[in-house]
This record gives C-alpha cells, structure tokens and sequence, in this order.
C-alpha cells in the first residue's frame, strides 16, 4: 500500500526536510538539489541520503569526506526529529492499525570514495 504513495510520502517529507533543516546544512547543498534530499524505499523502511550533496563551496570534497561520521551524525540529530514526526502524521493518515513503522536512513558517500555508509535506525511512533 505504501508504494501506491510513494511520490506523495517523498514530497511530503523532503519538503519538510527542506523547510525544517537549519539554514547552515541548507546553504552546504550543491546548487540544483532542491527537491530531493533523501530518496526511500518506503514500503521497505529504507531511507537514503547522500551526503555528496552537501558540496557548495567544496564542503563534501574538502570538509566532509575527511569526518564522514561526525557530519553524518551531526546531521542525523537533525533529520531525526523531523523524519518522525513527518512520518508519524502521514502514517496516521493512511492506517489507524499501523501503530509504529521503522525506517533505516543510511548516509552514503560518492562511490569512488569508498566510504562505508552510516546506518541509522529511526523509530515512528
């Protein structure tokens, strides 16, 4: 059932994502990534980001490829918060049954960079 709205569920909480994430991540963004920041597997609980976007002014190249998990869990503490209560009030919506959901966000780097991405597992109550 999930599937049938994916489109619905990743405007939904990438435009919140948007909206909601501090200016400072927000202005690390590459030029043209406005509309998706975190794709999913909805149906699945899989969520992904690559930090790779974040390279305005060379930030992914120069700052954060040398400490991917810091600026992997820095951003996490404020994804989180954001990723579930967008996906608790769109969850709510589609099942009164469905009393908590899980997703994994996984935070990868460029693929020639061969860094190992950060699993995080987030909770939706």
């Amino acid at each position: 059932m999930l599937n049938l709205y994916r489109q619905i569920i990743s405007n939904t909480l990438n435009n919140t994502i948007f909206e909601e994430l501090p200016e400072e991540w927000i202005e690390r963004l590459s030029p043209g990534i406005r509309n998706e920041l975190i794709s999913g597997f909805y149906n699945a609980g899989i969520l992904t980001i690559n930090m790779s976007d974040f390279n305005r002014d060379d930030f992914y190249d120069k700052e954060a490829k040398q400490k991917f998990d810091y600026y992997c869990e820095n951003l996490y503490l404020y994804l989180a918060p954001i990723i579930q209560r967008c996906l608790r009030r769109m969850f709510l919506g589609f099942n009164d049954n469905l009393t908590e959901y899980k997703v994994v966000l996984f935070m990868e780097g460029r693929e020639e960079d061969h860094l190992e991405a950060v699993k995080y597992s987030i909770e939706v109550f």
